[in-house]
């Protein structure tokens, strides 16, 4: 069907740098087809995620607030959405806000490990550093291969040492082989 050839498309224009293509493809699908709500809702996510990848957060921002007016239904979308919208936020040091929407993610799939590195970003941003700590270690626990969720919480210890004696299972988010039997010291 066109809607995925289109997506892949811009899949392979942003993979070879032809950023104005793919941007005029989405455009030219938003402008000119009646499409449905989810749809509308992947070309603003991916208008979005280009956005991003250029840095222009707050452009990306309306991208990503635009593809949450078009009520996707998707769960996976929606999840997607919600934590580029914290991301952005995030990036502006609008850590309330970006805080929202990192739970709302987290409510639609607290299985994926990124929801939980943003909001523990957020909250620390706001000063909650046992809630930051929190949501490090469960950014790790989910995704042990994740090195983004390592750095943070590897950079949060460094920058606030005195939060492994007061919560002492960040040592679970460092050093999750510790917890395994076989990898206990005899």
């Amino acid at each position: 069907d066109y809607f995925r050839w289109m997506l892949f498309v811009v899949g392979y224009y942003r993979s070879i740098r032809k950023i104005d293509s793919a941007i005029a493809l989405l455009q030219d699908f938003l402008n000119k087809r009646m499409a449905d709500g989810e749809k509308k809702a992947h070309c603003q996510l991916a208008l979005g995620q280009i956005a991003t990848d250029d840095q222009r957060i707050e452009a990306a921002l309306e991208h990503f607030r635009a593809a949450l007016d078009c009520d996707p239904k998707k769960k996976k979308l929606t999840y997607v959405i919600h934590n580029n919208i914290g991301y952005c936020l995030n990036r502006l040091a609008l850590y309330k806000d970006a805080e929202k929407h990192c739970r709302m993610a987290i409510g639609v799939n607290w299985k994926r490990a990124s929801g939980y590195r943003n909001l523990g970003i957020s909250l620390q941003g706001q000063g909650d550093l046992t809630g930051a700590a929190w949501a490090f270690v469960e950014a790790v626990k989910l995704e042990v291969s994740d090195e983004r969720a390592r750095a943070l919480l590897e950079k949060f210890v460094a920058e606030h040492p005195a939060m492994v004696v007061r919560c002492p299972w960040i040592v679970q988010g460092l050093y999750p082989d510790l917890s395994k039997p076989e990898a206990l010291p005899v």
